[in-house]
């Protein structure tokens, strides 16, 4: 794209397991649960997993993009960021509703459809990106893409916020601050956030906010991963932070928060400081996340992660896995073993079918367009590039 930076491989596995975390936590709600929360809070909260995309995709969006619009704004700079981003997140999500709406219509069982997840007044919004602005009263259609609304969100934002701190570094740094500690503080206490399936039950104090006011936690966790990214620019800090302790810190911090479900701000908080350490490392971190394996995850993260209601919906349409007990969502269980096998066979599929998305939608679709529209030069290398840390 219009600059050359460094590829920050060791952010990529992080995408895919976290597009994996985000898929168990659905399996859990919508299909079976397996781990009690008596045992772990660890799944429970894996929805937070959508959170350290957004850290990620701030993080690297100002490492690529950030000297286009440190000086000025001109519209050469805006057209190429906007078409690439557009190629980046819409065809897949156009993909992925189109089908589920068709799927929908077609075979929903007699008195499934329409429901209030699956309304048609809501193809529209989700179509525009609109889906965490609050136009619609409850999650829709492809329930996770209410994040790539976010996303976008934080998108149309940022050619700004890059001049902004390129300019005025330490007022911007200031700023910025105090909008994410706002930000997650509404979230949480202030804004008036309701259950949309049982609205009498009051929301706990937490971020998992999505059709409501998703969108500003995109923007915060979007405007995290900037300040992130300005700590590592920094030589002083890179050095420290490069040393492979403090990356299975981060790490085990992250996972003793979700585990004991400490307040959600302290696991953004956690987020990032392991995209800190992730990104700065060069010891056995770097050697671990640059397995074939986890860098092939982190590429089809994308797919994985708006291909999963797929393989979800079915059962929100009365299919039940044999031992599961109870209903109603998040309430269906089943046995440890039973349950653990059934997970890893719905992760195995859902590899297999993002794999075909991936290499038949999203990375064709993104080549075209960007070839078409954006930077005449896009090749391969670049597309990898400006992808390593965004949602999935």
């Amino acid at each position: 794209m219009p600059q050359k930076s460094e590829y920050i491989s060791n952010l990529t596995p992080l995408r895919g397991v976290a597009a994996l975390l985000v898929a168990i936590f659905h399996f859990e709600m919508a299909i079976a649960r397996f781990v009690p929360a008596t045992t772990t809070m660890f799944f429970e909260k894996s929805y937070l997993m959508v959170d350290l995309f957004f850290v990620m995709s701030g993080f690297i969006i100002l490492h690529v993009y950030g000297n286009d619009f440190g000086h000025a704004i001109n519209k050469n700079s805006l057209r190429k960021f906007f078409v690439a981003r557009f190629a980046r997140i819409y065809p897949l999500h156009f993909f992925s509703l189109a089908l589920l709406v068709l799927l929908v219509w077609c075979f929903a069982p007699a008195g499934t459809y329409p429901n209030a997840m699956e309304f048609p007044s809501a193809i529209l919004p989700n179509f525009f990106l609109l889906q965490s602005f609050h136009v619609i009263s409850i999650y829709s259609w492809n329930i996770p893409s209410w994040s790539i609304s976010a996303e976008a969100a934080a998108y149309l934002l940022f050619p700004l916020l890059a001049l902004f701190v390129a300019r005025r570094r330490k007022l911007a740094v200031l700023l910025l601050m105090l909008f994410i500690v706002a930000s997650y503080l509404a979230i949480m206490f202030w804004l008036p956030r309701k259950n949309p399936l049982y609205p009498s039950i009051p929301v706990p104090h937490n971020i998992n906010t999505t059709f409501d006011y998703g969108f500003l936690r995109g923007i915060a966790g979007f405007a995290t991963g900037m300040l992130v990214y300005l700590l590592y620019r920094a030589e002083k800090i890179k050095n420290i932070f490069s040393k492979d302790a403090f990356a299975f810190l981060a790490l085990l911090l992250l996972i003793t928060i979700m585990h004991f479900a400490l307040n959600d701000g302290f696991s953004v908080i956690a987020f990032a400081l392991m995209v800190l350490c992730f990104a700065c490392n060069h010891g056995n971190i770097h050697r671990i996340c640059n397995n074939r394996i986890a860098q092939y995850l982190g590429l089809i993260s994308y797919s994985i992660y708006l291909m999963q209601i797929f393989l979800q919906d079915p059962f929100s349409k009365g299919l039940r896995l044999p031992g599961v007990v109870g209903f109603g969502r998040g309430k269906q269980n089943i046995a440890f073993g039973s349950g653990l096998v059934y997970c890893m066979l719905y992760l195995l599929l859902l590899v297999g079918i993002s794999s075909l998305t991936y290499y038949f939608i999203e990375k064709p679709c993104r080549k075209f367009i960007n070839r078409k529209w954006g930077n005449k030069k896009f090749d391969d290398v670049v597309a990898s590039h400006i992808g390593v840390p965004e949602h999935a």
